[in-house]
């Protein structure tokens, strides 16, 4: 074997293990448990969708604006997720999902392979790229513009004499399949423009005496230029047609009127990668090209180099506007960073194959290193299923089973669940399908000064009766239920459950009504305060409002008793307002608290009233006992002590009793 031809096969065996070492690097951040929630309503609409044999076209999933136009444009991954779910379910979308940005990767390594970039940069620059977007790894149809985009960067690479028919139907395939997909299509239109102008300018700007192929670029700048116009047509290629300019028009106007997180521009201290990224990725390029081939003007240089650097800006630029694109950026910026950092390790004395060594071995270990840690910790070696958080369960079983679904107000996140598992018994509040809702409700919800008289007056109008709040530790929402027109009645985890004081409630409110209300502050979140005055049109008794009221202070003081204290003792007047059960058990529980408190005399009255209830309660009776011994009555302790042995089914608390009761009986008189 010749030594080119051996050179040529050790070249493709560390470019393999590079790509090889790139996708597992992928996979592992993309291989995760469900944390999006909108996932949930995109299988919905996809099941919808399959059902039909159409659009559904109106918002029917809501009951606040059921007529409002629904405009889909990411219907074809709606239904692929409908599909994989009645495949697999959750697991096997995150499968899909997964396999739809590794093609995104592996066509950008493609792309820089193409643009001359070596396999241990060009896995390097991508694996950063990935740890710079894995917070938009989710389960959302903007995976699918990953791939469209550079898609996009691929042809701007192409386009030339070699341009062929085959490739144009290609191109335009894929086009049409990323419009149905997902309406990020239109920053392949925006990158194809930016292209087209970066190398108009930069041809327009070339000296005459050196810049022997201005018409040549004058030529590609035409290319890009009809390239966009394609992808733009392309982009109508869906059942909504034009209407994607009406719909990324909504994405613009609606952060004004309702703050999405998002939609927020960069900034240093949330985005600090994203920033860090651009800077990389600026820095290597100056460098890389600060020498120019000889001969070249700098005009001719960026021309020559817009296919890449124009789209990058373009897209750096989206990034700092919309947080939303900054995935999207340091994906269409890689192939920049990985022919620099080709140029730049070229200069150092590190074989190709050491680096590709150490890039691959780094990869890997990153990618298996936290699995193999689950492993022997116990823990799944890959769970692709739901966070266990991501949806609050327990109370949306609560607000099931009690009725309180027709007309119950929710969360953005918790609607979209909510629309996947009740559709079409249930309509919800509010979905985070946004265009799909009018203005008055955003602005509405993008509100966050109101009172609590207006927000009830806008829940009246929407002929809300329920509510069910996540997230109620940063919610501010979770304020505004006035407690004398709303009845808090399931406070558990970080969901929050409150019910209009309607006639038809009040049995629900009677027997659940929680003694609180809330308030919010921006620097603390929200702060549970406890009603030590019953409003006026509970139903809850009086006394059984003190009881849950002292239940309320003992956990939030973590079981320091001092607060609670007054309220139980007045939960016990007059005698025979609890029920029995529970008087008995309050009673009790005082009684032990005055015999830790050495306060025997209070001790021996309150178990002794919690014993005319229960009187086979073994507890109640040993601390009268241990009360009665303190207090110096020997026979009557002794009397309990026996009573004891005869009532407790522990072996060892009936033995001791038993010695007890014997040397008392010795002792007595």
């Amino acid at each position: 074997m010749s030594q080119a031809c051996k050179s040529g096969d050790d070249a493709r065996t560390t470019g393999a293990a590079s790509f090889l070492a790139l996708m597992v690097f992928v996979a592992g951040l993309c291989l995760q448990p469900v944390a999006e929630s909108d996932v949930f309503f995109r299988v919905k609409v996809g099941q919808e969708i399959l059902a039909r044999h159409a659009l559904m076209g109106r918002n029917l999933f809501s009951f606040t604006a059921p007529d409002h136009p629904d405009l889909d444009l990411s219907w074809g991954f709606e239904v692929g997720a409908a599909l994989l779910y009645r495949l697999g379910g959750f697991p096997a979308i995150v499968v899909g999902k997964t396999a739809i940005v590794l093609v995104a990767f592996a066509l950008a390594y493609l792309l820089c392979r193409r643009a001359g970039a070596g396999a241990a940069a060009t896995a390097a620059t991508l694996a950063g790229a990935a740890f710079v977007m894995r917070e938009r790894f989710v389960e959302r149809p903007h995976v699918v513009s990953f791939a469209g985009e550079v898609v996009v960067l691929l042809a701007l690479a192409a386009v030339g004499p070699r341009w062929s028919l085959r490739r144009t139907l290609a191109f335009a395939a894929a086009m049409v399949a990323w419009a149905n997909a997902h309406a990020g299509i239109f920053t392949g239109v925006l990158m194809a423009l930016a292209a087209a102008a970066a190398t108009l300018l930069c041809a327009a700007k070339a000296d005459p005496s050196t810049s022997s192929n201005r018409r040549v670029e004058l030529a590609r700048a035409r290319a890009f230029g009809l390239l966009a116009a394609g992808i733009a047509i392309f982009a109508s290629a869906t059942p909504v047609g034009w209407g994607i300019v009406r719909y990324l028009a909504l994405h613009v106007s609606l952060p004004r009127l309702h703050t999405i997180d998002e939609f927020r521009s960069a900034t240093w201290r949330s985005d600090a990668a994203f920033f860090g990224w651009l800077a990389l990725v600026a820095a290597v390029t100056v460098v890389a090209n600060s020498r120019r081939a000889s001969g070249m003007s700098l005009a001719d240089t960026l021309a020559a180099l817009a296919p890449r650097w124009a789209p990058a800006v373009l897209m750096a630029a989206l990034g700092l506007w919309s947080v939303r694109f900054s995935a999207d950026a340091a994906l269409v910026a890689a192939p920049l960073l990985a022919t620099g950092l080709t140029s730049l390790f070229a200069r150092a004395p590190v074989s190709r194959a050491a680096r590709a060594a150490v890039v691959g071995t780094a990869l890997l270990a990153a990618a298996l290193a936290p699995r193999l840690a689950d492993a022997r910790a116990g823990r799944p070696f890959l769970s692709l299923d739901l966070e266990p958080e991501l949806v609050p369960r327990e109370a949306i079983q609560f607000v099931t089973t009690r009725g309180l679904r027709e007309r119950m107000y929710n969360d953005f996140e918790t609607g979209s669940y909510l629309a996947f598992e009740g559709y079409p018994r249930y309509r919800v509040f509010v979905d985070p399908r946004l265009p799909a809702y009018p203005p008055e409700l955003h602005r509405l919800l993008g509100n966050f000064d109101l009172d609590r008289a207006t927000w009830d007056a806008a829940m009246q109008r929407y002929g809300v009766t329920s509510a069910l709040l996540a997230y109620a530790g940063v919610n501010r929402r979770v304020a505004w239920w006035d407690p004398e027109r709303w009845a808090l009645v399931y406070r558990a985890h970080d969901a929050r459950v409150f019910v209009r004081r309607l006639p038809d409630w009040r049995a629900l409110i009677a027997a659940y009504e929680i003694p609180a209300t809330f308030s919010f502050t921006v620097e603390e979140g929200a702060a549970t305060l406890p009603l030590t005055e019953r409003p006026a049109a509970s139903p809850v008794a009086a006394c059984e409002w003190q009881r849950r009221l002292g239940d309320l202070l003992l956990e939030l003081d973590g079981g320091r008793p001092a607060r609670a204290l007054p309220a139980y003792q007045r939960a016990l007047e007059p005698p025979g307002c609890l029920a029995p059960h529970d008087e008995a058990t309050l009673a009790g529980w005082l009684g032990a608290t005055a015999l830790q408190a050495k306060d025997f005399a209070l001790c021996v009255a309150l178990t002794g009233r919690a014993l005319a209830l229960q009187p086979a309660d073994a507890a109640t009776r040993s601390n009268r006992a241990v009360a009665y011994e303190a207090l110096g009555r020997l026979s009557a302790a002794a009397e309990d002590w026996t009573q004891v042995a005869r009532d407790s089914s522990d072996p060892a608390l009936v033995r001791a009793a038993t010695i007890r009761a014997q040397r008392l009986l010795s002792r007595s008189p």
